[in-house]
């Protein structure tokens, strides 16, 4: 229709004396082909855009009561058990994690792995005395440090239930007891270990 409106726009006012050339009119029948195929494909984006939307919380929800890791170091104590993963990046002569609270207070201090890599801690929730502390979020600190003192890289991850599932910004956000995480920055999900048996 804009184009009709156009051509017959153009044929009012030309000049008579000085005709448009046919080959304009095909040229401009041609571009206004292509912009009506680009506006096409816009919408068919935007409506698969929104579908994966859809998908995306739909599957999200499948989230609700994993554990979930992601780069940090606060994980929640809940029924005597905390973990964390961290990562030495060269092997060290002595590394030492402290457990912290939310008041960054020192409860309980734990030798750690000398040798890089992966390593897991699953903390029983007690203190340097041998006191069960409440559930709650806490925190670790990791020092690693070469034999001559120079302190190696480390990086921590922790481990959380997540309790909720929203949407911000267009982006998929898990709740845990410690705080949002996005989707996008999970490393890893399992199912929470079973409760020990009591006897």
């Amino acid at each position: 229709d804009n184009f009709l409106k156009l051509l017959t726009t153009q044929l009012s006012n030309q000049d008579p004396l000085s005709p448009l050339d046919a080959t304009q009119f095909t040229t401009q029948l041609a571009q206004f082909s292509m912009v009506e195929q680009q506006i096409n494909t816009n919408n068919k984006l935007g409506t698969l855009i929104g579908a994966q939307g859809v998908n995306q919380g739909a599957t999200s929800v499948s989230f609700l009561g994993k554990m979930v890791e992601a780069q940090g170091n606060t994980s929640e104590l809940q029924n005597g058990s905390a973990e964390w993963n961290y990562i030495l990046q060269s092997d060290s002569a002595g590394t030492q994690v402290q457990i912290l609270n939310s008041d960054n207070q020192v409860v309980r201090t734990i030798p750690g792995a000398r040798a890089s890599g992966l390593h897991n801690l699953v903390w029983d929730g007690t203190d340097n005395s041998g006191n069960q502390l409440a559930d709650g979020a806490y925190k670790i600190q990791v020092t690693a440090v070469y034999s001559g003192g120079k302190a190696v890289g480390v990086s921590t991850s922790a481990i959380s239930r997540v309790s909720g599932v929203s949407f911000e910004n267009g982006e998929v956000v898990l709740h845990t007891l410690v705080g949002n995480v996005a989707l996008g920055d999970i490393i890893s999900v399992r199912e929470p270990a079973a409760p020990a048996s009591q006897t």
